[in-house]
């Protein structure tokens, strides 16, 4: 099992970021995809968000890439996430030890 972890920066004044996410999370799951947790960085840079999401190898994580990019819900979202960020989210896969 793999964690594949998210990190948002959002521009200083920017809002609405949580809520984007939240919507990547419900288009996710309803193309059947697992679900996409949500945080907010308690210490840090302000307003930070972070996402995880489980998959059972990277194998199926890459294979989903193309269809997140074939998915107009999700992508129509992350126009509206993209202009929110000061940098492009960074992506970390997280690989289950135990």
């Amino acid at each position: 099992m793999i964690i594949v972890k998210r990190t948002y920066t959002p521009l200083p004044g920017a809002s609405g970021l949580a809520d984007l996410l939240e919507q990547v999370n419900q288009e996710t799951m309803a193309t059947g995809m697992p679900e996409v947790k949500v945080f907010r960085k308690y210490l840090g840079y302000h307003g930070v968000m972070v996402t995880m999401q489980k998959w059972p190898t990277v194998k199926e994580y890459n294979d989903s890439r193309s269809q997140v990019r074939q998915t107009p819900g999700i992508r129509k979202i992350f126009e509206g996430i993209y202009p929110l960020l000061s940098e492009t989210h960074k992506t970390e896969i997280l690989e289950s030890v135990s």
